[in-house]
């Protein structure tokens, strides 16, 4: 492919807090190559951004193309790619550093800032992950209520008795995911 485009959208509900990204790839007749939106863990708004970033070069990267247009809707990101600011903080600086040193692995490369609602589409996917994630971290709380209500109603002998088959099917898992791993 001659030419990719890269949008890129991290997003956070606080600072930090529960972060995302969303990562939509396109060619120049706006086909999407690739898009995908998931939750990170904690970190700020600019570290997701960096990340959505880091990932979308990674998959341009195995595109080959001969020029990469990056897209984000956070200024003070695209300056600091573009050289216009330096990051303050150690973790962005390296963040900022592996961005530079993918950017360099495309024969041109470009990191422009556009408006929110141009870079909607990697915006709503980070957004997306975040709404799933707190439906499910509600949900997990639900389980847990629910879970520990039934409990109260046991006997000593029965709460052991779960305790063994919990032990038990942990073990399993844990099995499963290094045979797994190993495979």
């Amino acid at each position: 492919m001659r030419r990719l485009f890269l949008s890129a959208g991290g997003a956070a509900r606080g600072e930090p807090a529960v972060a995302a990204i969303g990562v939509v790839l396109t060619d120049p007749q706006g086909r999407v190559l690739e898009r995908f939106g998931r939750c990170i863990g904690r970190a700020t708004a600019e570290v997701a951004e960096y990340r959505a970033i880091l990932e979308g070069l990674r998959l341009a990267l195995h595109r080959q193309p001969e020029e990469l247009v990056v897209f984000s809707d956070n200024h003070q990101v695209v300056n600091q790619l573009n050289g216009a600011l330096s990051p303050r903080d150690p973790a962005v600086q390296h963040l900022n550093k592996l961005a530079q040193e993918l950017l360099r692995r495309f024969p041109r490369a470009r990191v422009s800032y556009v408006d929110h609602e141009v870079n909607r589409i990697a915006r709503r996917l980070a957004e997306q992950a975040l709404h799933e994630e707190r439906r499910t971290e509600r949900e997990r709380q639900l389980m847990r209520q629910e879970i520990l209500a039934v409990l109260d109603t046991f006997s000593l002998e029965d709460l052991r008795r779960v305790h063994s088959f919990l032990l038990s099917f942990q073990s399993e898992r844990s099995d499963a995911h290094r045979s797994s791993a190993g495979a």
